[in-house]
């Protein structure tokens, strides 16, 4: 249930961006995010991970950004949001390109290496 009300929240939110910041659509889309991600991990992870002293700030612009969208400004709303996501999850890029790499099919794209023998 949490990784299908997290993906409709993504897709609300693109959605949402892509049509000029629709109010509406982005707000469906951070309620559906901020339910998904207990259900996804669990409550007590979550608290555990957005509660942390050392991603404080990172947390509190992804809230503040949450509560701007919701209030009815979605720019800056979602400026923060990105801000705070980037702050909270940052850390993880290297490990998900590393997987990406070992991939079967786009490994590839990503190691560098060609896969056409010319």
């Amino acid at each position: 249930v949490g990784i299908i009300l997290l993906s409709a929240g993504a897709a609300f939110t693109a959605l949402g961006i892509t049509l000029f910041f629709n109010k509406t659509l982005m707000r469906l889309g951070n309620l559906l995010f901020v339910a998904g991600v207990p259900l996804m991990i669990g409550p007590g992870r979550t608290m555990g991970y957005f509660l942390q002293p050392k991603k404080a700030r990172a947390t509190g612009c992804l809230a503040c950004g949450i509560l701007l969208v919701l209030v009815g400004h979605p720019v800056i709303g979602i400026l923060l949001e990105v801000f705070g996501l980037l702050n909270l999850f940052g850390n993880m890029f290297p490990l998900v390109m590393m997987m990406a790499k070992n991939l079967p099919v786009v490994g590839s794209l990503f190691s560098g290496k060609s896969s056409s023998s010319s």
